[in-house]
């Protein structure tokens, strides 16, 4: 890979194509390369910002790439089920229960489903019923800040790395 726009030095470019193409596994070479000295701590930590950086990059080009190509698969598969429909319409307006050509076949396939009409005369043998416990982080917060002790909870602080 060719020297990118952030200006990365060759030597961490090529530890970190390394690291990739390992699926991100570090082995005992790369992180003996990749451990900072105090002395190239502004350097590295310069070059480790541009890496950082770039991979965001490609994960959001790869990220929009991945939402483009869901919306081109989500056309077709509209796509596919309407001329389902059409074709399925006009074979019942025609009685045609079966298409049959050298390259393919088309005809109906019998099913059955359930459906549920009125969901109170069910009995209840044939209910299940599901319930859902979420804890609210954000209250919990307030109230532990606000000099609450709140049991099996508290508030602990990070450091979260920030590059700009």
């Amino acid at each position: 890979m060719s020297q990118s726009i952030f200006k990365i030095s060759n030597e961490l470019q090529l530890i970190v194509n390394e690291i990739i193409e390992a699926g991100g596994e570090l082995t005992e070479q790369n992180e003996d390369a990749l451990i900072i000295k105090e002395g190239e701590l502004q350097s590295k930590s310069q070059d480790y910002g541009y890496v950082i950086k770039r991979l965001e990059y490609e994960n959001k080009i790869i990220d929009d790439e991945v939402k483009r190509l869901n919306e081109i698969k989500k056309f077709r598969s509209n796509a596919i089920e309407r001329l389902k429909n059409i074709l399925s319409a006009t074979m019942q307006t025609f009685n045609i229960p079966e298409i049959e050509t050298p390259t393919m076949k088309i005809n109906f396939r019998k099913s059955s489903s359930v459906e549920i009409f009125d969901e109170e005369k069910i009995p209840n043998q044939f209910k299940t019923a599901k319930t859902t416990i979420t804890i609210s982080k954000t209250d919990i917060k307030k109230a532990i800040s606000a000099g609450e002790e709140i049991e099996g909870a508290r508030i602990v602080e990070n450091q979260n790395l920030q590059i700009k």
